[in-house]
């Protein structure tokens, strides 16, 4: 196995730290909607469930985006017009991820369906992060699959958690279900899905 350089060792945490940030953040909506596979439970439409998400998923993909592009002009130096461009493809990729995952009324198939999502969110975060890439450098390569790895296996694990700390419909069991379990939950979300994000991609991070 290869050794790990500084950069990809950088990367790796920068994007565990970036993503808890960025989904505790979102998750201070939960007191009023605690889990957006149970935003149609409420008697919204789907469509309505889908704008609901949009907002909360820009906010993480801010927080990430700034992130990412920041460790990425630290160590990598890209021209400042791919900085922007990252941050924009990755707030778009988080807004449209995240309301798919909000009109989505399948809690009683997880872990799967947060596999599912977790996956198809890879691919739309991945796709466009892949075309800023690919503007700047040759090395893209195989980034939206190592994204669909990443956010798949990180949100897959989650799922599986779920299981334990959510019931059969999705209502958090104690501790979990005040504000502050619901940060520790989400936080540990974003450890385990940048975690895994940032390993995959560091493949084409030392290429770059």
């Amino acid at each position: 196995m290869a050794t790990l350089n500084r950069i990809q060792i950088v990367w790796i945490v920068g994007n565990a730290f970036l993503f808890a940030l960025g989904f505790m953040f979102s998750a201070f909506h939960y007191p009023i909607d605690f889990d957006g596979l149970n935003c149609p439970k409420y008697g919204n439409t789907l469509l309505e469930c889908a704008m609901f998400g949009i907002p909360l998923g820009a906010v993480t993909g801010i927080i990430i985006g700034v992130g990412q592009a920041w460790l990425l002009r630290k160590y990598l130096s890209p021209p400042p017009k791919i900085l922007v461009f990252w941050v924009l493809a990755t707030v778009i990729g988080f807004a449209l991820g995240h309301s798919i995952g909000d009109s989505g009324p399948i809690p009683q198939f997880l872990p799967y369906s947060a596999l599912i999502f977790g996956t198809l969110s890879g691919i739309i975060v991945g796709f466009l992060q892949w075309l800023v890439l690919r503007s700047w450098t040759n090395a893209a390569g195989r980034w939206i699959v190592f994204s669909a790895i990443g956010f798949g296996i990180g949100l897959g694990l989650i799922g599986i958690l779920a299981l334990i700390m959510l019931d059969e419909v999705r209502n958090p069991l104690p501790p979990f279900n005040d504000l502050i379990g619901l940060i520790v939950i989400a936080a540990l979300e974003g450890v385990l899905v940048g975690g895994f994000l940032g390993i995959d991609t560091t493949q084409v991070i030392k290429r770059l």
